[in-house]
């Protein structure tokens, strides 16, 4: 018996030694992935890849007007393009979410600018990401492997700052799961809602 729990310690030890190891370079998007999420207050809605170009994947959001325009490389969002055809710089504070290649432990930073929910004045927001380790998380899409990923907003304005959590699985191509803190940092952003795979279809 002590054998056993030696050799499964030793087991989970090892495996957390390879994933600790392993560099995870940006999935490879097709036309017609799909992914849909259930947020906590019952809303779903659907990311699809709707056009190929040489460098960048374009991305449809359900309910939303303009596509988004992703780095093939990082996954990192290099700007929305409106129904014109227009091209607009992002500013979303969650832009550079993934920053391919990822590993545990590795950290990067963004400084972006916007009007906070409650605020009329812009101010500037620093996000600092970073990969704090994998789990198994289970959701209705299924059971994965998944690199947890820690996101901080701060208001430098205000000096104030809040957390999210976000969880990515190559085996879904994207993240399948987030929870942001209960605090009022996040009272009245209309993104920051729990939310969790519910199915996905992979080209």
């Amino acid at each position: 018996m002590k054998k056993l729990m030696i050799l499964s310690c030793l087991t989970l030890f090892l495996t957390q030694m390879v994933w600790a190891q392993e560099k995870i370079e940006a999935p490879a998007w097709n036309i017609g992935d799909k992914w849909t999420y259930k947020r906590t207050d019952g809303v779903t809605f659907t990311n699809e890849i709707v056009e190929i170009k040489e460098d960048l994947y374009i991305m449809k959001a359900s309910g939303v007007r303009d596509l988004y325009a992703y780095d093939k490389k990082t996954i990192n969002l290099k700007y929305l393009i409106e129904e014109n055809g227009r091209r607009i710089k992002s500013t979303s504070t969650a832009r550079n979410l993934f920053d391919f290649p990822i590993f545990i432990g590795k950290k990067w930073k963004d400084t972006t600018t916007g009007i906070p929910a409650r605020g009329q004045t812009e101010v500037t927001f620093v996000n600092d990401f970073k990969i704090e380790g994998t789990e198994e998380i289970t959701t209705p899409a299924g059971t994965f492997k998944a690199y947890k990923i820690h996101y901080k907003q701060i208001n430098m304005s205000m000096r104030n700052d809040g957390w999210a959590l976000f969880w990515y699985t190559p085996d879904a191509k994207t993240w399948i799961k987030r929870e942001f803190e209960k605090s009022s940092f996040w009272d009245g952003v209309s993104y920051a809602h729990a939310a969790e795979l519910i199915s996905y279809e992979l080209k």
